[in-house]
């Protein structure tokens, strides 16, 4: 497996998890650790593909982080976090920025569900600032939000070095 092919499986996961998360379809295990649920999807596609010589673990320093490793260093590093408060997605971004990973990617999901999460809808970080936040760092960021009161979520791909805002369908 090539490292384009290796990128596509491993954002491929990511997008999944972010429609899963928009369809209220994720596993309970997910929500409360969601980068053991990468882990697990991610591992789930190596194994159908028989690919071995990569390592998913999930790091033990960033309960929000999975690595891959291969014999030759890190091939990926994913971020994951579930309504993060904004203090801590910058420190999840810093970790990201920090790393020397071929590819970093955060998967940033966010729900509120009623009016008494106006809080909660204070803390969200949108597009345009999330773009703000990766731009330049080589950083993508999945941002899937979802307003259960409406009946509506959106999915982004925001990628920092080409400092672009995609719309995917969910």
């Amino acid at each position: 497996m090539n490292g384009k092919d290796l990128s596509d499986l491993v954002q491929g996961r990511c997008v999944t998890a972010c429609r899963e998360f928009l369809k209220e379809e994720l596993p309970d295990l997910a929500m409360e650790h969601p980068a053991r649920y990468i882990s697990y999807l991610i591992e789930g596609e190596l194994r159908d593909r028989a690919y071995d010589g990569l390592k998913v673990r999930e790091d033990s320093a960033s309960p929000y982080c999975v690595r891959l490793l291969t014999t030759e260093g890190e091939e990926s590093l994913i971020a994951v976090g579930v309504n993060l408060p904004r203090e801590r997605t910058e420190q999840v971004l810093d970790v990201l920025r920090a790393s020397k990973a071929k590819e970093r990617l955060l998967l940033y999901l966010f729900s509120f569900e009623s009016r008494a999460d106006e809080e909660l809808i204070s803390q969200a970080i949108m597009e345009p600032e999330l773009l703000r936040l990766v731009r330049d760092t080589g950083i993508v960021a999945y941002l899937a939000m979802l307003d259960a009161r409406a009946g509506m979520g959106m999915l982004a791909r925001i990628d920092g070095d080409m400092r672009s805002i995609q719309y995917l369908p969910h």
